[in-house]
């Protein structure tokens, strides 16, 4: 039996199309906040690390065992300077494209997902990533989708995962207006309890932010 998954690997997992494993619609900046924010919460749940004060704190720097995140453990242990969740945001959403190709090909060695490559007109490559059974998409949405529509008490993952899924942008993509709807208070309170995640908010808002700010400033008239 598969260990259960992490959260950067739910994240990836759930930015995936449904049916045709195509990746989202989504802001890069933002789904690298997320991301990130995966690996920073993941590594607090491991007892790596610490976010609740004004720094990231390395409380120990031990391999996790897992791919995803020792690399990262490792980064982050080298500083000699603790830094803010900010700055290791920013740093590590410039590793948006390693982190989420290590999900990847650890969602297909676990047998949860397949690659599949296809060329448009014989030249344009196309790759996605189609489940392989659909039941661990299944069960995360499922698993979200009773918590927000209850008044339960989340888990610390769950609370910690609907936080990032907020955060980044992702969660209307995976759930759409039918779900959500009237639940905006809910979500918000879920979301609000993670550090982590409020870092990732704020970190994606800045950068949606300025990327509008630029395109509006090249499309004004003279």
């Amino acid at each position: 039996m598969n260990p259960p998954l992490a959260l950067v690997e739910e994240i990836v997992l759930l930015s995936l199309d449904d049916t045709t494993g195509a990746h989202l619609p989504l802001m890069p900046q933002a789904i690298g906040y997320g991301l990130a924010g995966a690996v920073l919460a993941d590594l607090e749940m491991a007892g790596r690390i610490a976010t609740r004060t004004k720094c990231v704190e390395v409380l120990n720097a031990a391999p996790t065992g897992n791919p995803l995140l020792d690399p990262w453990l490792q980064k982050i242990a080298a500083e000699e300077k603790c830094h803010s969740i900010a700055y290791w945001l920013l740093t590590l959403s410039d590793e948006k494209r390693d982190i989420e190709t290590a999900a990847l090909d650890h969602l297909i060695e676990r047998g949860i997902l397949r690659r599949q490559d296809k060329k448009i007109l014989w030249v344009i490559g196309l790759r996605r990533y189609p489940t392989v059974h659909n039941e661990e998409r299944v069960e995360v949405k499922t698993r979200l989708a009773r918590l927000i529509q209850s008044e339960e008490l989340p888990t610390h993952f769950d609370a910690t995962l609907i936080s990032l899924l907020q955060g980044c942008y992702l969660i209307s993509e995976v759930f759409g207006g039918d779900l959500l709807d009237g639940r905006s208070a809910r979500i918000a309170t879920i979301a609000d309890a993670d550090p982590v995640g409020r870092e990732v908010a704020a970190a994606s808002r800045e950068a949606i932010d300025a990327l509008m700010l630029a395109q509006s400033s090249t499309t004004a008239p003279f």
